[in-house]
């Protein structure tokens, strides 16, 4: 931080740790804006005095928030409770879950995905009154073009009443816009069927409790302007306001900011205009561009000390980038954004050209192993960019040649892992037996160990019988060319298909799933030699679950419909990547490189309309009458391309290789990208390869290195991981370190929604929030703490997903409301407690951990200490041990931290039969568990995962896959 601050003078500093009126960071790639924040932060904190409390941070993508977090959560010397650091629509989530019910929106609604959109237009297609976008030989063919549509009318918070009067204006005055714009009549019906269309989706979604993500940002908006009282309150609340990557915030988001940071402005934009790159996301490179005209007395802070890339890389860029002049902040403000890096070594930048594709990838995979070969770098410091996913399929295929450990990094695709295409067509063979093409997939699954010759006879057999590749199976054992040990296999699947067909008429997809990947694949799969294989499988897993949850009746054949229409909308399954740690080469897309930095960078194929690549269009453009981001002149889609390839540039430390060749198998050669010309660089000319002949390569003999990746412990740790590590480290390692998702349990669900209510209808005694209104809309001179409105809260929480079965909903949703009518009785009885906080999130420091977690309640009790209290929906304990008393002592621990206040009390309270265990901590205690905790933690950082079978096993969720589980 200090060695950060030191580039800056006095009076930049001073602007930096400013906290009145407004301040533009203007980032240059690589230097370092992290900080800048971080450093604000301390500042307020520690110098200023500022409760975390009062200051809002937010970015653009989850990623960044964790980083923010994760960096002030080693920056902050003391505990403190958790920062306010969030997306835009994670900020909006949290508020409209508060406030929905102000502005008439249920807060129980469900935030729907772009594919789960388009799943909702095609199940009510009918209702959208479509002609030019329903065409009858394919009526699916728009669904996608018109939900980008949609997507950027609420980028702009164009209302559904808005675009239908915009329209009406147009047909009332038809006859002059004919005369003096030429919009024929063709076109108003068409804009008409969109204006329509958008009112009956927006429609769909209120009618089915369901957002999507552009809503959360407008709807916020709706709340703020509405409700002033609220507005008020978190303007208030948040006095200083700050966003990262603010090139990338579309209209609508800007909206939000302008709004919270009134009156006094405290507002801190950092980003980056050349790294502006997500168009297709919304993003509105306006509004870093107008910025300084929406806060004229705003300073600016350009910061140009790299600490990533050598000089010649920078340089080569910075020409480069020049050419989207004028539509730069260089020039608009004229301010000087060239990158220094005075104290990193010398690099090199090189356009490599090789005559033929295939001796371009040979080329590169070459230059990786012999930088490695020769103690120049490890793997994970070598990158491929490519611009589309395609161009990986080759590179993947060569370091794989190669025996070179490597991770084509995407965060989409998961339906197309070879493990998952062999779920998919298992599913698909018990939907129908007579799938031969899946059964084909199915009977090539390692742990048949059915070789391909007997698959031939089988295949050749079912052809000369004119019989399905199902029915040969039945009649393999007179298939005399099909060897033993294969017509044990054909037995054998046969059992498993009819067993599993009789589950999935039955049972619920997840129970069907643990049992195919227990039965077909557990067998052969080494949880830690191949665990990218068993993290798709669970990846999958929660596909599942989330199906369940939406689907709580839903067997085999509606999730088989579910997929068919994801494939359909495109959709090839989003991927978490948890290994990108792992001492690998990375083959990513440029757009995912955004963020990260690699010592050799090799952005390949870069050769006429592959980069910059064709502009295409939005196919269903908004009116320009409707667009509220002022439009800048010049090709946005080339400079936008300019400015993803300077992203890719600036992603490299020391090397930088800019490949292509001409010949890329088709009938004419390519031309090289304009941007090679534009970088200014001389062009290498490489021959081709000794091995590109396809033949003779694969003919070589290569060396398979191990691919293993490691293990990565969480940063951060609660205490229900220590509680598990210490009932056994063995069932920690699936839950925390493999990851293995289990299905939800009916007392987990049933705690979720008890604690929510309980928590919203204690809300209003917190100090400083906003008035509740009473039936005429004045405000109300007390809280209201009736049983109708805890009712009610019970209802709109209340969701019968983790119950195995509406009986058992039902006895829990009974139990629920007799537990709440008890309580509440209690606290309307009583003197009202003087509550503090509620599900407070908290951050504990404790030596170089953290620990994390959720306080229910803090009351100030009359002498000014605190107490703690920790609702459970479990039976009451009559006597409370150590063990027992651990959690609320790490809470206290925690909490004494944070506020600088005394806890005084601590008590679990049993919602079961409303009872009521406090106790005060003993100095002994606090300190056995201050040693627990590290003690604990100390042994996960050392993969200490040695199993403990015993009587936990009968209640353990993986009983069923450990081979360590006791009998």
């Amino acid at each position: 931080m200090t060695d950060f601050l030191k580039q800056l003078n006095q009076e930049q500093q001073e602007a930096v740790a400013h906290e009145q009126g407004p301040l533009l960071i203007v980032a240059g790639a690589g230097t370092g804006k992290t900080t800048v924040l971080i450093s604000r932060l301390l500042h307020l904190i520690t110098e200023k005095k500022v409760d975390p409390d009062h200051i809002l941070l937010m970015t653009f993508t989850e990623k960044a928030a964790q980083e923010l977090i994760v960096r002030a959560d080693r920056a902050l010397p003391y505990g403190y409770v958790n920062l306010w650091i969030h997306t835009f629509h994670g900020l909006c989530d949290h508020l409209l879950k508060l406030h929905g019910l102000d502005i008439g929106l249920n807060p129980d609604y469900d935030i729907l995905s772009t594919t789960e959109q388009w799943i909702l237009i095609k199940k009510h297609l009918d209702k959208f009154d479509l002609n030019y976008y329903r065409p009858l030989g394919n009526p699916d063919k728009f669904i996608s073009e018109l939900l980008r549509h949609f997507s950027r009318l609420k980028d702009e918070n164009v209302s559904p009443q808005q675009y239908l009067d915009y329209v009406l204006e147009l047909q009332q005055d038809q006859d002059t816009m004919l005369s003096t714009a030429g919009t024929a009549k063709a076109d108003i019906d068409r804009l008409a069927e969109l204006a329509n269309a958008y009112h009956v989706y927006n429609q769909l979604l209120v009618d089915n409790k369901l957002l999507d993500f552009g809503d959360l940002i407008n709807y916020t908006l709706k709340l703020f302007k509405e409700r002033p009282d609220i507005l008020r309150y978190y303007q208030q609340k948040w006095q200083y306001l700050m966003v990262d990557e603010f090139q990338d915030t579309n209209w609508s988001q800007y909206e939000l900011v302008k709004l919270l940071s009134l009156p006094n402005n405290n507002l801190v934009a950092v980003g980056d205009d050349d790294q502006s790159i997500f168009k297709f996301r919304g993003a509105s490179l306006s509004n870093i561009m107008q910025f300084k005209d929406d806060y004229p007395t705003a300073k600016e802070i350009v910061l140009v000390r790299n600490y990533r890339s050598s000089q010649i890389i920078l340089d080569h860029a910075y020409q480069f980038i020049q050419h989207n002049n004028p539509n730069r902040l260089e020039e608009q403000l004229k301010i000087d954004k060239a990158i220094q890096s005075p104290d990193l070594p010398a690099g090199e930048i090189e356009y490599l050209s090789w005559p033929h594709v295939l001796s371009e990838t040979q080329g590169v995979v070459a230059m990786i192993k012999q930088l490695h070969d020769t103690g120049q770098g490890t793997w994970s410091d070598m990158a491929i960019l490519i611009r589309a996913n395609n161009t990986a399929d080759r590179f993947i295929a060569e370091l794989k040649r190669q025996g070179l450990p490597h991770q084509f990094i995407s965060l989409r695709g998961l339906y197309y892992k070879k493990i998952i295409l062999d779920i998919l067509a298992y599913l698909k063979l018990l939907d129908n037996y007579h799938e031969s093409a899946a059964l084909l997939r199915v009977l090539d699954v390692p742990s048949w160990q059915i070789n391909h010759l007997d698959i031939i006879n089988l295949s050749r057999y079912a052809r000369q019988h004119l019989w399905s590749l199902y029915e040969a199976m039945e009649q393999a054992p007179v298939i005399r060319e099909i060897a033993e040990p294969a017509q044990a296999s054909i037995k054998k699947l046969l059992q498993l298909i009819k067993q599993h067909t009789a589950l999935a008429k039955e049972s619920r997809m997840s129970k069907l799933y643990v049992a195919i990947v227990k039965d077909l694949f557990l067998p052969y799969l080494d949880q830690d030699a191949q665990r990218e294989d068993f993290d798709y499988l669970n990846q999958f897993y929660r596909k599942i679950l989330r199906f369940e949850q939406a689907n709580p009746q839903g067997l085999l054949a509606d999730f088989r419909q579910l997929m068919d229409w994801e494939l359909a909308a495109g959709d090839s399954g989003a991927l978490q990547l948890i290994f990108e740690d792992a001492d690998t080469v990375k083959i990513i897309t440029v757009h995912s490189a955004k963020g990260l930095e690699f010592k050799y960078v090799w952005l390949v194929d870069l050769v006429d309309k592959r980069f910059p690549t064709i502009s295409r269009s939005d196919r269903i453009p908004v009116p320009e009458a409707l667009v509220k981001e002022r439009l800048t002149t010049g090709d946005f889609h080339l400079e936008e391309e300019r400015r993803l390839f300077y992203v890719a540039m600036t992603r490299a430390k020391q090397g930088l290789y800019l490949t292509g060749a001409r010949d890329q198998g088709g009938a004419t050669l390519k031309k090289p990208s304009r941007f090679i010309a534009e970088v200014n660089l001389p062009v290498r000319e490489l021959a081709v390869s000794a091995s590109a002949n396809e033949l003779a390569r694969d003919l070589q003999v290569v060396t398979v290195v191990d691919n293993k990746p490691a293990y990565k412990v969480p940063d951060r740790f609660s205490f229900s991981q220590l509680e598990t590590f210490n009932l056994c480290p063995w069932r920690y390692k699936y839950e925390h370190i493999l990851q293995i998702p289990m299905p939800p349990k009916a007392t987990t669900a049933f705690g979720r929604i008890m604690h929510n209510t309980v928590r919203a209808f204690l809300q209003p005694l917190l100090p400083g929030q906003p008035q509740q209104a009473d039936l005429f809309g004045q405000p109300a001179t007390a809280p209201d703490l009736s049983w109708s409105r805890l009712e009610k809260l019970y209802t709109e929480y209340w969701q019968d997903y983790g119950f195995d079965n509406r009986q058992e909903a039902d006895k829990y949703q009974q139990q629920g409301r007799l537990s709440l009518q008890n309580w509440q009785k209690s606290l309307v009885d009583n003197p009202l407690p003087n509550i503090e906080l509620l599900e407070k999130s908290f951050t504990w420091k404790i030596k170089d951990c953290s620990l994390v977690g959720a306080i229910d309640r803090v009351d100030h009790l009359p002498d000014g200490s605190l107490s703690i209290i920790d609702y459970k929906t479990g039976n009451p304990k009559n006597k409370l041990g150590l063990d027992d008393k651990k959690q609320l002592l790490i809470y206290q621990l925690a909490l004494e931290q944070i506020m600088q206040q005394p806890v005084a009390q601590l008590s679990y309270y049993y919602l079961t039969d409303n009872s009521q265990q406090t106790f005060t901590a003993k100095p002994a205690e606090l300190d056995k568990t201050r040693d627990y905790v590290l003690e604990t933690i100390d042994k996960i950082k050392r993969f200490d995962f040695v199993p403990q079978p015993g009587h936990v096993c009968q209640y353990c969720d993986f009983r069923n896959i450990c081979e360590f589980r006791h009998i």
